[in-house]
């Protein structure tokens, strides 16, 4: 159960089970953990150990016993001592390292810690008639996407289709055509 939160006992007044509950009412229904609802003048509030089963269980689950909370109006309860554990954890002073549950050997303790490896630059793909610098980022098979969002597919290691939603740019000049789609630069001969 969680921590701090005290469940309150009743019975039927013709006897019976000890039933848990988040608050017994001076007046009204009241709804026990295992889901019984006592009509107004049925229970009363009892100091005997709760011996309902399904009580007990459900006392063990913390989303069954704040639903209950929620349904018998304390809920606001419930939330103020959440809060109240928050701020504490706050307001605590950061624990102190704990040592190893298994101290490791003298000799693995005085080696300094390996330096975490470089992460390896992937390849860019290696397609005709892409001339930019621009890093393009596979996709699919063969799909590859620009931080500007140009679509280039490539067919036999060549661009097949190019597919942007903005500008483009078609200059022709010494027999070659340069196309600017977005932030990707293509150049193909004029044939």
């Amino acid at each position: 159960m969680a921590v701090g939160i005290e469940l309150e006992r009743l019975r039927r007044i013709t006897g019976g089970r000890v039933h848990l509950t988040p608050h017994v009412p001076t007046a009204g229904p009241v709804v026990t953990l295992c889901g019984q609802t006592f009509a107004e003048g049925t229970y009363q509030a009892t100091e005997a150990e709760a011996d309902c089963r399904n009580c007990l269980r459900r006392a063990g689950d913390a989303g069954r016993v704040s639903s209950a909370f929620f349904q018998s109006d304390v809920g606001a309860e419930l939330l103020q001592r959440s809060l109240e554990q928050a701020r504490a954890r706050r307001e605590a002073p950061p624990a102190k390292e704990r040592p190893p549950a298994h101290p490791a050997p003298a000799a693995a303790r005085r080696t300094p810690p390996a330096p975490p490896p470089e992460r390896a630059e992937k390849p860019r793909p290696a397609i005709r008639g892409v001339r930019s610098g621009t890093p393009l980022r596979p996709t699919f098979e063969n799909v590859y996407v620009s931080p500007d969002g140009v679509i280039v597919r490539a067919a036999d290691g060549a661009v097949s289709h190019v597919a942007f939603n903005g500008p483009v740019d078609v200059r022709s000049r010494d027999g070659v055509v340069t196309v600017r789609v977005g932030d990707v630069v293509l150049e193909f001969e004029a044939g």
